[in-house]
């Protein structure tokens, strides 16, 4: 179940959904509303609504702020470093987080890029993620 969170960061109302339980996982596209509405199991994922899309309120701003606002929405939630996956605007904010430390992977294949985040030897109930 997608349950709806705020956080007021920067002089804006963040919104974003999480769903599951598990190790922290953020699916970043410009809304929530452009991941698939089942995801794995054994996950909790984060998909943030970035400033200036779907939910959330503001201005257009540039991949780097946009990336702020990511960087500042995760210390905020205090999940340290999770896995980052990236679509659509996301893929330019994602560039600029790599840059910066964060582990990011193209979110095309939900699987495939959850292997790549945490290696085979995390694998859902049943073997299949």
């Amino acid at each position: 179940m997608r349950r709806t969170g705020y956080l007021h960061l920067y002089g804006l109302n963040l919104v974003f959904d999480r769903v599951g339980k598990g190790p922290a996982v953020v699916l970043l596209a410009e809304e929530a509303a452009l991941w698939p509405s089942e995801l794995p199991q054994g996950y909790a994922f984060y998909l943030l609504d970035l400033p200036g899309h779907g939910r959330t309120g503001g201005p257009p701003l540039t991949p780097e702020e946009l990336a702020e606002y990511t960087a500042g929405f995760l210390t905020m939630l205090n999940l340290g470093s999770p896995p980052i996956l990236v679509r659509g605007v996301g893929e330019a904010v994602g560039k600029v987080l790599a840059e910066r430390g964060f582990r990011v992977f193209p979110g095309d294949s939900l699987t495939a890029a959850l292997l790549r985040a945490f290696g085979s030897a995390r694998m859902a109930p049943g073997g299949e993620l």
